[in-house]
This record gives C-alpha cells, structure tokens and sequence, in this order.
C-alpha cells in the first residue's frame, strides 16, 4: 500500500482516537461529579462512554490518570483566552477585561463549582493529586497571565515586575468574594453583568496599581 493511501487511514485513526478520548473524559467528569473519587468507577465511565476498559486504562494509565487528565481539559477552557491575548499582543486592559471575564465566567459555571469543591475534598487525603492539580491548572494558569503580563511591560504599557506574583494578585482580585459566594450558597450565581462590573473593578486597581507612574 503507498503512503497516499495509509494517510487517511491513519488521519481517520486520529480522529477517531480523538473522540475516543473526548468521550471517555466527558463521561470521567460526570462520573466522578456525581459519585466522588473514591466511589468512581472506572467500569461505569467505559459504560457512558464506549469502548473498552482496555483501552481507557491504555489511554489513561489507572483512575488517577483519567481524572487529572479530565482536570487538565478542563482548565485547558481557562487558559484559552490568555494564549489568544499573548499571540495577539493585545493592548493591556482590553486583554485583561477579556482574560478576566473569560476567568470569572468559567469559574461560576456549576461544573467548575463542584470541580473545586472536589478537589478541595480530596486535598487530605489525596495530597499528590491535589499538587498535581495545582501543577497543571492553577500554576500553569498564572504562568500564561505572567507571560501576557511581560509581553505589556516589554510594549512599555505597564512597569517591569515580579509578573507571576502580579499574575496571581489580578486573578485573586477577579475570584474574590464572587466564587467563595457561590460555593457555599448555592442560589448564588453571579450574571454575567455582575462578572464584568466585578472585573472593570479588578482591572482599575490593578493597572493603577503597577502602571508606569506609580
């Protein structure tokens, strides 16, 4: 067989391979949301999904794979906006109104909620998989804003700093009081309104608090 014809063999394999994947972390997600880490079975998850136990533990490795992968995809949706903004040198407070809102709006959603409520659960007895998911969501998600964050100052738009500390202090100002609200009161849900107000205000102090006069 010539390579012209094994080419969309092996595309249709990694397309399939693909949404192999996307549905085995779709139904990972709704498993462990539903029935806890530990309770969560990995049989149940193949039942959703399709396919196989041999394939998911191939794919994934063992329960803690599949569920910090599923994490991993998820906060892949936090980062998106800031990869955006950073390839586009966007000018400094129209990228961190965008980041914010994008951030802010993620975090209320109901999923994200129950999300962090697990994680947090899981925190002592599971400490691995807590600093893993620090590793892989939260530090790589300060990380991208530091990176956006040095691209303005290196434009001159804001002074030079300690940007992965700066990073940290805007995306705390974006969380505060509106995501603790929302975790512990569940007829709580911010609109989108309420988020974008609450980031105009994050985004004001910041910027006046690393601009380059003060």
């Amino acid at each position: 067989m010539n390579d012209a014809m094994q080419q969309p063999s092996h595309a249709k394999r990694d397309e399939r391979a693909a949404l192999r994947r996307k549905a085995f972390l779709e139904a990972a997600r709704d498993v462990f949301l539903e029935q806890g880490y530990e309770s969560a079975n990995m049989s149940e998850i193949v039942r959703r999904a399709g396919g196989s136990l041999a394939t998911l533990y191939a794919q994934f490795g063992d329960k803690e794979g599949i569920f910090l992968a599923m994490l991993e995809a998820r906060m892949v949706e936090f980062t998106a906006a800031l990869e955006v903004e950073l390839k586009s040198h966007t000018p400094v407070e129209i990228g961190l109104t965008r980041i914010g809102e994008q951030y802010g709006n993620q975090l209320i959603q109901p999923q994200s909620l129950e999300l962090y409520r697990l994680i947090v659960g899981l925190a002592r007895k599971f400490p691995e998989i807590a600093k893993r998911f620090l590793d892989r969501g939260p530090n790589q998600l300060r990380a991208a804003l530091a990176a956006y964050l040095s691209d303005r100052a290196d434009a001159g738009e804001i002074a030079q700093g300690d940007f992965e500390q700066l990073a940290s202090l805007f995306l705390d100002m974006v969380r505060s009081s509106m995501q603790t609200r929302a975790l512990l009161d569940e007829s709580v849900r911010p609109s989108t309104d309420e988020v974008s107000a609450n980031v105009q205000r994050a985004v004001s102090v910041f910027l006046n608090g690393v601009s380059m006069h003060g």
